[in-house]
């Protein structure tokens, strides 16, 4: 199996790197209080800080919007995950625990307010492409098996290029029924991306935090790989 980034993507945005953890052998069973902890921890310093104020024009947020328009995407209807987990906290509103490795993409995600998140690699049938898309791929929604999508032509997708099944629309926007992360998912990918503002040093030290989050309440075995116009693969055993 192969995790690719397109080389459209590097083109058309610039200094972006994705980081790729493998988690082996995860245990996210059950719930955590430390880790909930950690959750309402970064909940409450993303409540109380005046510079989210007018979020949508945070460095970190506005330049994913402005990539969301590029692509032809509307971030006012199709925020980034970044966006919509600080306008959730900003109104007060406190984030489910899902499960211990969506908790952890949660936590990462605040406390860096860079996109992060994750697909169950058991489920993957063929490699694993972040693209633009053709308009043939397939998007079940999160918790809608009867509903199927397409994406637009050029919306940058994660997908599965076995089966077309879109794993993540418009980058990092919505996610798939398919590869889901539940309670019995050992084998998982974690994506952390960071487009400037955010460099890709900062990205590598938001990656390091998720692993070592990983490692202790998941129990889990992670390796860090990185995507980047120089290197946009790697093969996974």
């Amino acid at each position: 199996m192969k995790i690719v980034v397109s080389d459209k993507v590097f083109k058309m945005f610039p200094g972006y790197v994705r980081h790729v953890l493998i988690a082996r052998n995860a245990d996210n069973a059950g719930e955590n209080a430390e880790l909930l902890a950690l959750l309402r921890e970064e909940e409450s310093r993303i409540l109380n800080d005046y510079s989210f104020g007018d979020f949508k024009n945070h460095p970190r947020i506005a330049s994913w919007r402005a990539a969301f328009e590029k692509f032809g995407m509307n971030p006012n209807q199709c925020p980034p995950s970044v966006a919509s987990l600080i306008k959730r906290v900003r109104g007060g509103k406190e984030l489910p625990y899902v499960n211990s490795l969506v908790a952890i993409f949660n936590i990462v995600s605040m406390r860096y307010v860079i996109p992060a998140g994750g697909d169950d690699l058991s489920k993957v049938k063929g490699d694993i492409a972040l693209k633009p898309a053709d308009g043939s791929e397939t998007y079940v929604p999160l918790g809608s098996r009867d509903v199927a999508e397409h994406p637009k032509p050029g919306e940058i997708i994660l997908c599965d290029t076995g089966d077309g099944d879109v794993f993540c629309r418009a980058w990092c926007w919505k996610n798939g029924d398919r590869s889901k992360i539940e309670s019995n998912t050992k084998l998982v990918a974690i994506n952390i991306d960071a487009l400037p503002p955010v460099t890709a040093k900062e990205g590598f030290s938001a990656a390091e935090n998720a692993v070592a989050l990983v490692k202790r309440y998941c129990g889990a075995d992670v390796t860090i790989n990185v995507l980047s116009a120089e290197n946009g693969s790697i093969d996974l055993p």
